[in-house]
C-alpha cells in the first residue's frame, strides 16, 4: 500500500482479512503508526532509510505481488516507487489521484509490470443501465460488481472480521462543521475520518407548536 489515509487504511484492512501480508507506506509517521497497530505487517515512512531493501527482505527478495496506490499527489514518485518494489510481472493498481506518467526504465519495462486503474466502486460504476435501471451483470461473467463489493464489505463488518472504529479520529457537532473544514484545510492536526453529529430525532410536538 502506498498511501495510508482513509482509503489506504480500509484497503489494508480488507487485504489483512483476506490473509495477505500487507506493507504500508506513507509520508506521515502518524498514518504509519496507526496502520501498524491495526492492519499492517510492515509500516514505513517514505523517507525511511533502506526502504526498498526492507520491502524485499519481507518478501524474501521477490518484491510485492501487487502494489496498490491510494495516495493523492502530483508527483511521479508514488508510481515510480511502486515499480521499484514490485516483483517481476507484478501488478500496480492506481486507486488514488496520482500522476501516472511513469518512467519506462529501469523498472516498468524490464519487469514487464501491469498498471491497472481502479474505477471507484467496481464494475457497474457510471453505467446507467446498472446504477439507474438495476440491470445486473451475470455473476458468472462479472463476479464482483459495485453492489457485490459493498455486500462483501458489509459482511466483513457484520462478522467483525474487520473493525473500522479506529478510523474515526475526530467528532464534531453539526454547528461545528466549519471547524472541521478549517482543520482539514489547514492540516493543523492529523486526521483520518471525521464524524459530524447531528440531531437524529426531533420532538414532533415541539416542531408542530413552532409552526403554529
Amino acid at each position: 500500500m502506498i498511501g495510508l489515509g482513509l482509503l489506504g487504511q480500509l484497503t489494508a484492512l480488507l487485504l489483512k482479512a483476506s490473509g495477505v501480508r500487507v506493507i504500508g507506506i506513507d509520508i506521515s509517521p502518524f498514518m504509519v503508526d496507526i496502520g501498524k497497530k491495526h492492519c499492517l505487517d510492515l509500516g514505513l515512512t517514505r523517507d525511511s532509510a533502506g526502504i526498498e531493501e526492507r520491502v524485499f527482505e519481507l518478501t524474501d527478495g521477490l518484491g510485492c505481488d501487487a502494489v496498490i496506490i491510494t495516495a493523492a499527489s502530483d508527483s511521479l514518485d508514488p508510481i515510480n516507487f511502486a515499480g521499484a518494489i514490485a516483483r517481476k510481472k507484478g501488478t500496480i493498481v492506481v486507486v488514488g489521484a496520482v500522476a501516472t506518467g511513469f518512467d519506462r526504465e529501469p523498472y516498468f519495462y524490464k519487469k514487464e509490470l501491469q498498471v491497472r486503474m481502479s474505477c471507484s466502486y467496481g464494475p457497474g460504476r457510471y453505467d446507467p443501465q446498472y446504477e439507474e435501471k438495476g440491470i445486473d451483470y451475470p455473476p458468472a461473467y462479472v463476479r464482483w460488481t459495485e453492489k457485490r463489493n459493498m455486500a462483501a464489505f458489509q459482511e466483513l463488518l457484520y462478522t467483525k472480521k474487520i473493525d473500522v472504529g479506529y478510523l474515526t479520529t475526530h467528532t464534531f457537532k453539526l454547528d461545528e462543521a466549519p471547524k472541521a473544514y478549517d482543520m482539514m484545510m489547514a492540516k493543523s492536526e492529523p486526521f483520518i475520518g471525521i464524524l459530524i453529529e447531528y440531531e437524529a430525532a426531533r420532538d414532533f410536538e415541539t416542531d408542530r407548536e413552532e409552526l403554529f
